[in-house]
């Protein structure tokens, strides 16, 4: 009894921080410090996505030869090498021979619908290897791509040259 009086003070201040302690526990689990606050507009700004959660996207096959097709044309513009490496190798070699021609021959080709992205007519052919998105766009330019998979692609300008 004696001990519990002389230290009477370090008891009180112990069974305190204790249940602050206990309180903080509480407050933190029923999550009443965070508050949604960050929004923008009605809806929030950071969504609590739940552990493999996948956001499915369907594209038509004509959303997909617009993509590949202003994914190229963008390409040609920006970095031709990269848009040379895409050319099928067999159909590279036969038709331009290096990328000062490759350059070249979309030099020609520029004018006010070549990035408009437009397309015209477009064909889809499915075969055991691959897919082939047939292209024309509005500048009667042909560019057809070959998909192996999604977003891996080889692309040709015709079909006479291979």
């Amino acid at each position: 009894m004696n001990n519990i009086k002389e230290n009477k003070i370090t008891i009180i201040i112990c069974v305190s921080l204790i249940a602050i302690a206990l309180l903080i526990t509480y407050f933190i689990d029923n999550n009443i410090f965070s508050k949604n606050e960050y929004k923008a507009g009605e809806e929030f700004y950071l969504k609590n996505y739940k552990i493999n959660e996948i956001t499915p996207i369907n594209m038509n096959e004509e959303q997909i030869a617009r993509k590949y097709l202003a994914e190229y044309t963008k390409l040609i513009l920006t970095d031709p090498e990269v848009a040379y490496d895409l050319v099928d190798k067999d159909y590279r070699e036969k038709k331009f021979g290096s990328l000062n021609k490759f350059k070249e021959y979309f030099n020609e080709k520029f004018d006010v619908n070549f990035f408009n992205g437009q397309i015209e007519k477009y064909n889809v052919n499915k075969t055991s290897k691959y897919k082939e998105f047939y292209l024309i766009d509005s500048s009667d330019n042909t560019y057809i791509f070959r998909e192996y998979s999604i977003m891996q692609y080889k692309v040709l300008f015709d079909n006479y040259t291979v």
